[in-house]
């Protein structure tokens, strides 16, 4: 007879143990990541005493959060439920040493997807400065089709998607813009999370024709102003491939101090 069992859930149902799961890591979660893994089928795991933990597993059968309450069993748990939920490999950072460390028993590659950044402890970023001193200022709903069409034609991301997305950062001026005219130059996003209340999320993206003139380390610096201001500290990641994001990030000021990893079974 199977040690536990793998029952359908929400994300919402599972909050205390995830705020307990992040008590675990060894620092704050990647906001973008968190938002993909509430998108993920949820399972809470039970034994013969009752709940014991969860799971998160996307639609490529790729976990992203396993916890379980008592040390001793997850090696159990995690066992089976890579064979209960066809799970294939996983999306963990180095940030959660306990999951990690399950992965990496399973694993036969692992490759680098992103790095996690924060704001070291004693940097004050310097004050952003735009080209033709440009003002950054807060998205209103009638901006939003602008800011799907830029980021549809930038970067390719899906445009439905993308409307609920911003259209929710509008709503809680979570969403800036430095427009020239009519034209949209950079989007800047300050993100305080909504499950870790000692920080913020920070991101840009900047239009094609405007990259190499320092336009994403400015908003990158207009945004940790936004965090500070609001007493949140300021963390940020990008994909490993992306250079220039990594060197903007850097000269905004972050550090760089954890790693997002995918892990093939």
């Amino acid at each position: 007879m199977s040690a536990f069992t793998f029952k359908p859930t929400s994300a919402d149902a599972l909050t205390g143990l995830k705020t307990e799961y992040r008590a675990t890591a060894l620092a704050p979660l990647d906001g973008m990541w968190e938002t993909f893994t509430s998108m993920a089928d949820h399972y809470r795991i039970d034994d013969r005493s009752g709940p014991v933990g969860y799971c998160a597993v996307n639609s490529e059968r790729k976990m992203l959060q396993f916890f379980v309450k008592a040390p001793a069993n997850d090696r159990a748990a995690f066992t089976q439920a890579l064979a209960n939920l066809g799970v294939k490999g996983a999306v963990v950072s180095t940030a959660e040493p306990a999951f990690l460390s399950l992965c990496m028993e399973k694993q036969s590659s692992v490759s680098e997807q992103a790095i996690m950044y924060h704001l070291a402890e004693g940097i004050n970023a310097a004050a952003a400065e735009f080209p033709d001193a440009l003002p950054v200022r807060p998205f209103t709903q009638s901006d939003l089709p602008l800011a799907v069409e830029f980021v549809v034609a930038t970067i390719g991301a899906d445009a439905g998607w993308l409307e609920s997305y911003f259209g929710d950062l509008i709503k809680r001026s979570e969403l800036h813009g430095l427009i020239d005219g009519d034209e949209l130059v950079s989007t800047g996003e300050c993100r305080p999370s909504p499950t870790q209340p000692a920080y913020a999320d920070v991101g840009m993206i900047v239009g094609t024709d405007h990259r190499g003139k320092g336009i994403a380390t400015n908003m990158l610096r207009q945004m940790i102003t936004e965090s500070l201001s609001l007493g949140l500290k300021p963390i940020c990641s990008t994909e490993c491939s992306n250079i220039a994001a990594q060197k903007a990030i850097t000269k905004a000021g972050f550090t760089a101090y954890h790693r997002i990893l995918e892990i093939a079974f």
